[in-house]
């Protein structure tokens, strides 16, 4: 059985609590802010499909020199698939603190359920040979607490493709100015704390599984 996008999320926000977080537009974003609320160092990406990850990678090139610890982007498969040369882009450039973790219900869910093409793409594969340090699929809570763990502490770029079931729960529309959510995020991003954030050491050893 899938596991629950909702329950999912309230793991990354657990895992992540103080980390920056670019979340992906949609039901994603609306279930975060319905499990975690408005967090500040959460930002929202409204309205811009095929563009969450690559906004974790500027974030991610910009944050490496001043601060310890990861950028995470919380993707779909969908938006993942219409920017898919994010991977190559992130590949290359190699940032060791950015974390992918793409929930994966294999169709559109807001617009109907159409499938995406995720069950012929094997994206962890694929961002390994784009030359990204590691990756995983999860498809059990156990495998998700090890993975998460492992994301927090490894040198990246790492993908986290989590599979996750298409229920959802009725959730308030998420209408905020996209202007006012990333300015609260700039804000947050200028705080003194965002300099004092760090992670565990990596561990030793190979992280491609």
């Amino acid at each position: 059985m899938a596991l629950n996008r909702a329950d999912v999320l309230r793991r990354i926000d657990a895992a992540f609590p103080a980390e920056p977080v670019v979340l992906t537009l949609g039901g994603t974003a609306r279930e975060m802010v319905a499990v975690a609320g408005r967090r500040p160092h959460h930002l929202v990406n409204l309205d811009a499909m095929g563009q969450t990850v690559g906004v974790a990678l500027g974030l991610a090139l910009g944050l490496r020199d001043r601060r310890d610890g990861k950028v995470v982007a919380v993707e779909g498969d969908g938006s993942l698939l219409m920017g898919l040369s994010v991977l190559g882009t992130a590949g290359h450039l190699k940032p060791d603190n950015l974390v992918v973790v793409l929930l994966d219900n294999g169709v559109y869910l807001a617009t109907g359920g159409q499938p995406t093409a995720s069950a012929s793409a094997d994206l962890v594969a694929m961002a390994l040979a784009c030359g990204w340090a590691g990756g995983r699929e999860v498809r059990t809570e156990e495998e998700l607490g090890a993975a998460l763990d492992w994301a927090r502490q490894a040198p990246g770029p790492l993908l986290v493709r989590v599979y996750v079931g298409t229920a959802q729960f009725r959730t308030d529309y998420l209408l905020e100015d996209p202007a006012i959510l990333a300015e609260d995020f700039r804000r947050w991003l200028r705080s003194p704390a965002v300099d004092k954030i760090t992670t565990a050491e990596p561990p030793e050893g190979p992280v491609v599984t």
